[in-house]
């Protein structure tokens, strides 16, 4: 089994808050509401993603079986972690536009993937 290398995990988060400030800056010109709910959606993404990486780097090692319990149980809790953000966000702040909302969710998705995609 190769073991991942943990700066591309680093490298990957860096480049999804990057990403989602700079997305948020750029919506500031619309107006700040576009600009908080794109926060928003960006931090529903990046803290669960951040947590699962906490959990599942602390296990990257010879013993697969615990790295697959790892990655299982942190993916049920990025999930869950997930649906909880969302409710909070959409029941607790108003005013919300929900498509800048989603928007700096899927970008922050999106920009962790490429950025642990690209080898550069």
């Amino acid at each position: 089994m190769t073991i991942p290398d943990k700066r591309l995990i680093g490298r990957g988060l860096r480049i999804q808050s990057i990403t989602s400030l700079l997305l948020a800056g750029v919506l500031l010109l619309l107006g700040p509401v576009a600009a908080y709910s794109s926060m928003f959606g960006s931090l529903a993404a990046f803290i669960p993603a951040l947590f699962f990486a906490l959990l599942v780097t602390s296990k990257f090692g010879p013993d697969s079986a615990a790295f697959l319990r790892a990655a299982v149980v942190a993916e049920a809790g990025k999930i869950l972690l997930t649906a909880m953000i969302c409710v909070a966000v959409f029941v607790w702040i108003k005013p919300l536009a929900a498509p800048w909302f989603f928007a700096g969710m899927l970008v922050t998705i999106f920009s962790g993937w490429l950025g642990m995609a690209s080898k550069a």
